[in-house]
């Protein structure tokens, strides 16, 4: 399907950021198979600014392409090119509209809130992304796990203002991993990478995924994973939930107070995914009157987190900066692993890991 990315020279244009320049793109462009007799970078966004990159990232992965203006060289540069490389400058449809040579679009990162997919489809555009930090997010939330199951961040933060603590609110009922049956809501890339990781560690482990890739959990040493047929059932069952959802219409805000009164008064409730997934206030609640025994999170409904979010003066929380898919593997080598991704499509006719291939009869 893609095969004309080895055989054909081709117009490309790539869109960095402060976060992945275009040079960096263009770099993996220049090392791989992929033929092409023109790249044309263009930059989006503040060259100096990570709170504003991290701001319109936020107000895109909440509400699409169409939220944020995208970079205006691309007006004079997309109707000329037959490749589209992108990190996180929004696609909307009247951008791909402007792509009357378009044969694909390609995506440095997982998340494809900010492209329009359904208007790619539309103009029979095959999308191709990377899950880039799968394994990054994987292993920080098993940092999290002990974290705030074992106190570490609370313990570290008393002593450096001078108290010497051994007492905090789960003193009653701390665990070892061996006896916290771990929930996993979604077991998609990242949720695999997860699951992985605890197995080895000796985690009991639940499931609820809707739609299981059997073979590929089969492959990855998970194919006798625990499954349960409704979230709800997870929250019932699960000493810690760990939160893998994509984010979408039908499950913005849908964690709510009906799902934390369903969890046992000694678990765990854990989100690396989306801030918009959870009704924070709710959380909050939970945690103010200790329904649960405590939360971690590194994603917030707001970001940076507001002032007036309600966790100040919680004792049974531990808050990170969306720090999870952060590490230099995850970032700098984003346009090298989606290249091979595409190198997948082409030499191994991998169809399936084209983003909309259905939609497209692939």
């Amino acid at each position: 399907m893609l095969d004309f990315l080895y055989k054909d020279e081709l117009n490309i244009v790539v869109v960095g950021d402060i976060r992945l320049t275009p040079d960096r793109i263009e770099q993996a462009l220049v090392n791989s198979p992929v033929k092409f007799k023109n790249i044309k970078k263009v930059f989006w966004g503040s060259t100096v600014d990570e709170d504003w990159f991290s701001i319109k990232q936020l107000n895109i992965e909440c509400n699409g392409p169409e939220a944020e203006a995208y970079a205006k060289d691309l007006d004079a540069a997309v109707p000329d090119a037959d490749v589209l490389i992108s990190h996180m400058c929004p696609i909307p449809r009247s951008l791909l509209e402007k792509g009357k040579n378009l044969r694909a679009v390609l995506s440095c990162r997982g998340g494809l809130e900010n492209i329009d997919v359904k208007a790619a489809c539309d103009l029979g555009i095959p999308v191709v992304n990377v899950i880039r930090n799968a394994v990054s997010v994987a292993e920080f939330a098993v940092g999290l796990i002990l974290s705030v199951t074992r106190n570490i961040a609370s313990s570290h933060h008393l002593i450096m203002g001078g108290v010497w603590e051994r007492n905090f609110p789960n003193s009653d009922c701390i665990p070892t991993l061996e006896d916290l049956k771990v929930g996993l809501a979604g077991l998609g890339n990242i949720g695999i990478e997860l699951a992985k990781r605890l197995k080895a560690l000796g985690v009991p482990l639940l499931a609820y995924e809707p739609y299981p890739d059997w073979p590929r959990l089969e492959r990855n040493g998970l194919g006798d994973i625990e499954m349960v047929p409704t979230l709800e059932d997870l929250f019932r069952q699960s000493d810690l939930i760990s939160l893998h959802l994509r984010l979408t219409e039908e499950t913005r805000g849908i964690i709510d107070s009906k799902y934390f009164s369903l969890m046992k008064p000694a678990a765990y409730f854990m989100n690396t995914a989306r801030g918009g997934l959870v009704n924070q206030d709710d959380l909050v609640q939970a945690l103010r009157e200790q329904r649960i025994a405590g939360a971690a999170l590194d994603v917030f409904d707001s970001e940076p987190l507001r002032k007036d979010a309600g966790f100040d003066g919680l004792n049974n929380v531990t808050l990170t900066s969306h720090l999870a898919g952060t590490t230099f593997t995850a970032l700098a080598n984003a346009p090298v692993q989606l290249l091979r991704e595409v190198d997948k499509i082409v030499r191994m006719d991998a169809v399936e890991r084209i983003v909309n291939y259905k939609q497209l009869n692939l």
